[in-house]
């Protein structure tokens, strides 16, 4: 089986290693606009082609979409380098992934807590039905107490973990990012927790579908 973090990195950077093959045999310009054009055909091809796993088909038909829709705004070559260099950074050391441990999520929630971010694992919220978590401050991150226990063989996360958010979620992220853990977005703000946004955290950052990368994560 394959694992989305090596498909979707073969994706962008088939993608990338291919037109900047163009720029080096003089056969096409290295200007916005023709390359976003150049990745617009290159992910129909793709698609057409079946030329990648199922696993990364509904990226490649969003890109297509945004392509066809906005046109050079849709940034695919910024997109592609920053996709790139993010699942870089979490696994080209380690293809299979680093784990994700306890004693990582408990720092991670020192941390939140110490920017004044609500944090709660005290209570039942996957399969609890309709939750309304009150939290003093505007930002608030809850974990579920039953997958506090559930989703661990000892240390070790063995099984994906949803984190409930409200409030800043671009510092979540970039929190998140820095403590060592790759998330993906589940919903915005509607969830089973009222007023949060669900993500989802995988044993060894091997999530089923595209990460999170915070706004202000450098590529180069």
């Amino acid at each position: 089986m394959s694992l989305y973090s090596q498909d979707i990195q073969d994706v962008v950077n088939s993608a990338l290693e291919e037109l900047a093959e163009l720029h080096r045999q003089g056969k096409a310009v290295n200007a916005p606009v023709a390359n976003n054009l150049f990745l617009v055909r290159w992910v129909t091809k793709a698609l057409k082609q079946q030329r990648f796993g199922r696993v990364v088909s509904q990226d490649l038909t969003r890109w297509q979409k945004a392509g066809r829709s906005k046109g050079n705004d849709a940034a695919l070559e910024f997109l592609f380098k920053r996709i790139s260099a993010y699942y870089a950074k979490f696994f080209q050391e380690n293809a299979a992934g680093d784990p994700v441990t306890d004693a990582m999520i408990e720092k991670f929630l020192d941390q939140m807590i110490a920017e004044n971010w609500d944090v709660s694992t005290a209570e039942p919220l996957v399969n609890a039905g309709k939750v309304q978590f009150f939290s003093e401050g505007l930002n608030s991150l809850a974990l579920c107490s039953n997958q506090c226990d559930d989703c661990f063989d000892g240390e070790l996360m063995v099984k994906p973990m949803s984190w409930f958010v409200r409030g800043n979620h671009a510092q979540f992220v970039e929190m998140a990012m820095n403590a060592g853990f790759m998330v993906h977005k589940v919903t915005d703000y509607k969830s089973n927790v009222k007023y949060h946004g669900e993500y989802l955290v995988f044993p060894n950052n091997q999530g089923d579908r595209l990460a999170e990368i915070p706004l202000n994560f450098k590529a180069d």
